[in-house]
């Protein structure tokens, strides 16, 4: 699902079978709001439970997950690669 304003999109949610894959807003739009008409949509469209992974340190999304009934069910920390040791961490949030 797309949000489009006068030809420009704005934003965009992907969905699989109880899972919401992805959701992105365009920075120039965020915090008008797009980014809940899209979790509407999404939540509304999936069968429960949805799972999503989102990075540990992205609090924006994740409160804006938690709004809609998300908790965060795991939380796993380790490197990305041997050649790129660099840290992060992911939580699976889910939705029942």
């Amino acid at each position: 699902y797309v949000a489009v304003k006068e030809g420009k999109l704005l934003g965009f949610v992907g969905l699989r079978a109880h899972e919401l894959s992805f959701i992105y807003v365009d920075p120039d739009y965020q915090k008008q709001g797009i980014g809940n008409e899209l979790m509407k949509v999404a939540v509304s469209h999936l069968e429960k439970p949805v799972k999503l992974d989102v990075f540990t340190d992205n609090i924006a999304a994740k409160s804006l997950y938690q709004k809609y009934g998300f908790k965060t069910v795991k939380t796993v920390t380790e490197k990305w690669s041997d050649d790129y040791p660099v840290d992060f961490s992911q939580d699976t949030m889910e939705l029942q």
